[in-house]
């Protein structure tokens, strides 16, 4: 299998893609955070020129562009289950691929309510909620008012 080949390509895509985007939106907010820790320091605040472009970036954009890169090779590495000839790497991908296949599997397998037992449920935890609510609130009066009786409040 080369680099680029995913491994068992096409099984448990959705579960894959979902966890895919989540996590890479994870490193983003990781990027974003770096980059405003590292804009407020001192030493770091300082512009780096790119000598084939003549653009000034910060460091603090040039390191957190660098840390999504990075997370983003290890996102592909363990969604798609890319191999890099690091053999426990491969190894975590391929347990991690294939457990977002049986995710997916399983979740196939689910019967989901439908539209009336979802409404029917809900409507009964929302009652109960409330009914429970109102007797913790009954309790609570009740014992307030006989701790206020004997003095203790």
């Amino acid at each position: 299998m080369s680099f680029f080949e995913a491994y068992r390509k096409g099984q448990g895509l959705y579960s894959r893609v979902i966890v895919g985007i989540a996590l890479g939106v994870l490193s983003l907010f990781a990027s974003i955070s770096l980059y405003n820790l590292l804009i407020g320091l001192p030493n770091v605040a300082e512009n780096a020129k790119i000598p084939l472009v003549d653009i000034e970036l910060s460091w603090g954009l040039i390191c957190a562009f660098s840390l999504f890169v990075f997370l983003g090779f290890f996102i592909s590495i363990f969604v798609a289950g890319l191999e890099t000839g690091i053999k426990p790497l491969d190894s975590g991908g391929k347990k991690t691929v294939e457990f977002l296949i049986d995710t997916q599997g399983e979740l196939q397998k689910v019967s989901w309510p439908t539209k009336y037992e979802l409404v029917g449920s809900t409507a009964v935890v929302i009652v109960s909620v409330i009914v429970i609510g109102l007797f913790i609130l009954g309790v609570d009066w009740f014992v307030s008012r006989i701790m206020k009786y004997i003095g203790v409040l």
